[in-house]
């Protein structure tokens, strides 16, 4: 634990560290965060918020507490993710999966633990006008999550006048802030290619309709959009290639047959939405364009589409200045990250930002096998948090 930030709160981070590690053992993925949702309840009842509500969402997993000030002021949200993901984690450590193929390999175990203290020092030091709310938000790995409480009128309900959210960032020096005012994490989406075809025996291929010169061509023209295409988008754009599959390999080896199907899988990113658009009719366009003379039939999925996330200049500012006043390190990036975040959802609808907080610089990489929370970033992310939400619903100056 960074003793600087550990003394700020009174809270026992013992405990909230042997939270996180527990919330580590049991994993469930995106939308299916029933007992996570549901170890988190338990633990934000402790906390005695003003009000808590459950079920939000259609996955019926949202969970919000609120805490009031005893005078009129704004609503600041703040945001964390629920959901795990479907990678088998290795390395030997007693908080270890028990669940085979399911992890928390990008830190949302300790984004919850990081709330629950700072709900734990709502209860002991409230604020003292206005309302923060806590948000746990399900399916944030998917970009699902965001759009399904917005769709909810209970969650609307709540209108906050500002939201905040933060992740850790491996390769940054531990504890430090990171910040960037505009874009701050690029859209993205995945395609899934269904080209139909027909067998016909290896010998005679001329005889049936084989996919695989249009699978060749569409895996080449995404991995060049980024090199022959630029000039089309507004800033960087980019389509990796993620899976490719030609004929009916699950079934095994067959030499005698050429194949009639495959899929191609990848997902495209860009630093405007705009642009995100462009390359969909593109890929679609493309896509097609190599069926058609081929005799083969097309179909084009969409899967996990994220906004981009885009801060609010005067929200990074404040950010910025709390950092200032606190003394603490805040560095500015000059690129956007190039992944994505469900919570660009969020700042479409409402002001807020989203920033880093820096988990070490030999840290493994977000959706490593090896990745474990570090618990020392706990107390960093709580008092900023805390410190945040002091300096929008502080009392008015007379």
């Amino acid at each position: 634990m960074q003793s600087s930030h550990a003394s700020a709160l009174d809270v026992n981070w013992y405990q909230i560290a042997a939270l996180r590690r527990r919330l580590h053992r049991h994993p469930e993925v995106s939308e299916q965060e029933y007992q996570t949702a549901a170890a988190v309840v338990q633990e934000l009842a402790a906390a005695g918020p003003d009000e808590l509500i459950t079920g939000l969402s259609r996955m019926r997993t949202g969970v919000c507490a609120v805490y009031e000030g005893k005078a009129e002021g704004p609503t600041v949200m703040l945001r964390c993710e629920l959901d795990a993901l479907p990678i088998r984690e290795t390395g030997e450590r007693s908080h270890r999966s028990v669940r085979d193929g399911v992890a928390h390999l990008c830190g949302h175990d300790g984004h919850m633990a990081t709330m629950i203290a700072v709900a734990q020092s709502l209860r002991r030091r409230g604020i003292t006008r206005g309302k923060a709310v806590l948000l746990f938000q399900p399916a944030e790995e998917t970009g699902t999550g965001a759009a399904a409480l917005l769709d909810d009128r209970r969650f609307t309900a709540l209108s906050p006048d500002v939201v905040l959210g933060f992740h850790n960032l491996p390769t940054f020096p531990c504890g430090v802030l990171v910040v960037r005012s505009g874009i701050f994490a690029a859209a993205s989406v995945g395609f899934i290619v269904t080209f139909g075809g027909r067998t016909s025996h290896s010998s005679y291929p001329e005889h049936g309709l084989n996919p695989t010169a249009a699978v060749a061509g569409l895996m080449e023209f995404v991995n060049g959009i980024e090199t022959h295409r630029q000039s089309a988008f507004g800033a960087r754009s980019t389509g990796t290639i993620t899976s490719a599959r030609v004929g009916a390999v699950e079934l095994g080896a067959n030499f005698g047959t050429a194949p009639g199907e495959a899929v191609v899988m990848g997902v495209l990113r860009a630093y405007y939405n705009d642009d995100l658009l462009k390359l969909k009719s593109l890929i679609a366009e493309e896509a097609e364009g190599l069926a058609a003379p081929a005799g083969l039939s097309c179909e084009i999925e969409w899967r996990e589409e994220f906004a981009v996330t885009e801060n609010d200049a005067a929200v990074v500012d404040r950010i910025v200045e709390v950092a200032r006043q606190r003394g603490w390190e805040c560095r500015t990036v000059d690129e956007p990250f190039r992944w994505s975040e469900d919570f660009g959802r969020y700042l479409q609808h409402f002001d807020g930002a989203f920033f880093g907080i820096g988990a070490g610089e030999a840290q493994p990489q977000l959706h490593s096998d090896t990745y474990d929370y570090p618990d020392e970033i706990i107390p960093v992310g709580a008092e900023v948090y805390r410190a945040l939400l002091d300096s929008y619903l502080a009392p008015l100056s007379s």
